[in-house]
């Protein structure tokens, strides 16, 4: 009877033993297969990354070619009529406004200036450019060229086709570009000269945005 009770006890301790163990090797197992998992969770946050990056590169580059392909056509058909205002206008707006083209918009705003002298528009995206390019003192030039054919050219209204229009536009080189164009190159009493020559003119067609502008601008100066 006592070697049974013995044999009892016995069997008891290695069964609990037992299952320590394996409960031990269960939790190892558990253990390692987080462990498999969170590396292979990182392994997939890794390659989703990678793969988003890839992407927006694809994308980026997709947009270069689009941009590319786009100023090409509008150049193209530019330069089947370098005297067409519009076409002008068409590859302007994608090549400089859009993106920043300078070298080859310049080149093609010379040929329109040459054969298309009379629309003000040319002269306005010249100086445009040389503002861009810190160049004031050549970009007020161009800009008062711009505004001397808008106030007494023969195709001021042919370009905008109503006089409140026009007004705005030369309202808007003079106030916001021209006067600042004086003050950047540190012609400081034409920049005060042109707001009081026009003053009559900008009340008149009175935008308090551009006014404010024009009138901090000639403070300064």
């Amino acid at each position: 009877m006592i070697k049974l009770k013995k044999i009892l006890i016995i069997a008891m301790i290695v069964f609990v033993v037992f299952s320590c163990n394996k409960k031990q090797e269960q939790n190892k197992t558990k253990k390692g297969n987080n462990i498999d998992i969170s590396q292979s969770n990182k392994n997939k946050t890794e390659e989703n990354k990678k793969n988003s990056e890839k992407d927006s590169s694809e994308i980026e580059k997709q947009k270069e070619v689009s941009s590319e392909e786009v100023i090409k056509k509008a150049e193209e058909e530019f330069l089947k009529d370098s005297k067409n205002l519009e076409k002008y206008h068409n590859y302007v707006t994608v090549a400089f406004y859009q993106n920043r083209e300078f070298k080859r918009t310049k080149e093609i705003t010379e040929i329109f200036l040459k054969n298309a002298p009379d629309y003000s528009y040319g002269y306005r995206v010249m100086a445009d450019i040389l503002f861009y390019e810190k160049k004031y003192k050549e970009s007020a030039e161009y800009y008062e060229k711009a505004i001397g054919i808008l106030k007494h050219g023969k195709q001021s209204y042919a370009e905008y086709k109503d006089i409140k229009v026009l007004n705005n536009a030369l309202s808007e080189i003079i106030e916001k570009n021209l006067i600042q164009a004086y003050r950047l190159s540190g012609n400081n009493e034409k920049a005060v000269e042109t707001f009081i020559i026009n003053q009559k003119f900008l009340k008149e067609n009175y935008n308090p945005l551009l006014y404010n502008i024009a009138l901090e601008n000639a403070k300064k100066g």
